[in-house]
């Protein structure tokens, strides 16, 4: 099965053929650019229908510099990393959620706000359950009993346990043996 990123270099390649397959004088080829801009494709991962010129243009000059691949869409290079939250701010958050697992998120975002001294948190609700969902930080994730783990001895014979039962006992007279009987008499 092809990835993403292939289907949309597939879906560019077939877009840019005409403009590369042969060398067009600039005109001819800004002429042809436009003529494939203003039909409307159902472009993959994309709500959109529609592509620009200037677009064109550009993974024709993308393709000539870098092949095929170089119409594949490049991934993020801050992929993974939160752009607004600092790392002085999530070591706050992280400190505050800690000291008390119940307090929520919005409660985190008023006293950020106060700490910074404006009305307004320097992050969005969203952005904060986010962190804190990844983090291991909700209340659900803090509170959360470890699980029991059975315990093995290294060899056999290592680990011993017994259960006694100390109670009153009574005496039977009517038996033909003299026996004790355990237990509480009822």
């Amino acid at each position: 099965m092809e990835s993403k990123a292939d289907k949309t270099a597939l879906f560019r390649y077939g877009l840019v053929a005409p403009l590369i397959l042969e060398p067009l004088p600039r005109g001819e080829l800004v002429r042809r650019a436009r003529e494939i801009a203003e039909r409307q494709y159902e472009i993959p991962g994309s709500k959109r229908i529609s592509v620009s010129a200037e677009t064109l243009l550009k993974w024709a000059r993308r393709y000539r510099q870098g092949g095929f691949a170089a119409l594949a869409p490049k991934p993020r290079q801050d992929r993974g990393q939160s752009r607004s939250i600092t790392p002085q701010l999530a070591e706050l958050i992280e400190r505050l959620k800690r000291e008390n697992p119940h307090r929520t998120g919005t409660a985190l975002l008023r006293e950020l706000a106060l700490g910074s001294g404006s009305d307004s948190s320097p992050i969005s609700p969203s952005t904060m359950y986010r962190f804190l969902q990844v983090r291991g930080l909700t209340a659900r994730q803090l509170l959360a009993t470890p699980g029991r783990k059975k315990f093995e001895a290294e060899f056999s014979n290592q680990i011993w346990q017994s259960d006694l039962l100390f109670g009153p006992y009574i005496w039977l007279t009517n038996c033909t043996q003299n026996t004790y009987l355990y237990g509480v008499a009822g």
